[in-house]
């Protein structure tokens, strides 16, 4: 069954495989993202299958709105936008922790707010979010970093509740560190077959996306690999 899908953050390390992902199973996919994908991902969509890009600040509520209004269907919403920073809590100020909410909590709670109406109105819709590690465990130096992604595991746990009379599903995966090329050339010294690959990831994705998943419902499910 092709589903219509709207992947927010496609364009980097980890979009990259879930948009590849679900465009190789023959899903209708559309990506969301503040800048356009460069000219070579841009021909890895060509030949990956039906996807299409559209420019969006997701931060921004009335475009956001207005998007949706002109998305008549959707099926599935993967929020997959998101920043980290680290710092310890002395050093944090109130614009890096504003920043770190507005990339990782306001950025999902904006995009599921305006399509909420679709998602609810087809057969088996679904919305995917992205938490961390640290939402369910903290660490050192993370704090503004985790606040934020635990916020989105409670919004996740709360909308899953407040739809359970639709047949929408809302979940989130919570990954230790994935495998990008950002995260490597930060952590040079780190054992990356520790780390989880973006294929990896996008494989729990989309099976929380298929209809095969609709009795799972409020999870958030651990992505740690060995890390």
């Amino acid at each position: 069954m092709q589903q219509h899908i709207l992947i927010t953050g496609g364009c980097g390390g980890l979009g990259r495989a879930v948009v590849k992902a679900f465009a190789q199973a023959g899903h209708s996919v559309t990506v969301v993202d503040a800048h356009p994908p460069s000219e070579s991902l841009a021909a890895e969509w060509s030949a990956a299958g039906d996807i299409r890009f559209q420019a969006l600040n997701i931060l921004d509520r009335q475009a956001v709105q207005q998007l949706a209004e002109a998305t008549p269907k959707l099926d599935v919403l993967i929020n997959l936008i998101g920043g980290f920073a680290m710092g310890p809590l002395e050093s944090i100020s109130a614009e890096d922790l504003n920043h770190q909410l507005n990339l990782n909590l306001h950025s999902t709670f904006n995009m599921s707010q305006a399509f909420l109406p679709q998602l609810k109105a087809a057969d088996a819709g679904r919305i995917v979010n992205v938490g961390a590690r640290q939402a369910l465990l903290g660490g050192p130096g993370v704090t503004a970093y985790a606040l934020s992604k635990a916020a989105v595991v409670n919004f996740t746990q709360s909308l899953a509740q407040e739809v359970k009379d639709t047949a929408l599903t809302v979940n989130a995966v919570v990954p230790s560190t994935i495998d990008t090329p950002a995260n490597r050339s930060s952590m040079p010294d780190a054992d990356f077959d520790k780390w989880v690959r973006p294929e990896d990831l996008a494989a729990v994705i989309g099976f929380l996306a298929s209809p095969a998943a609709r009795a799972v419902s409020g999870a958030i499910i651990p992505v740690y690999h060995k890390a």
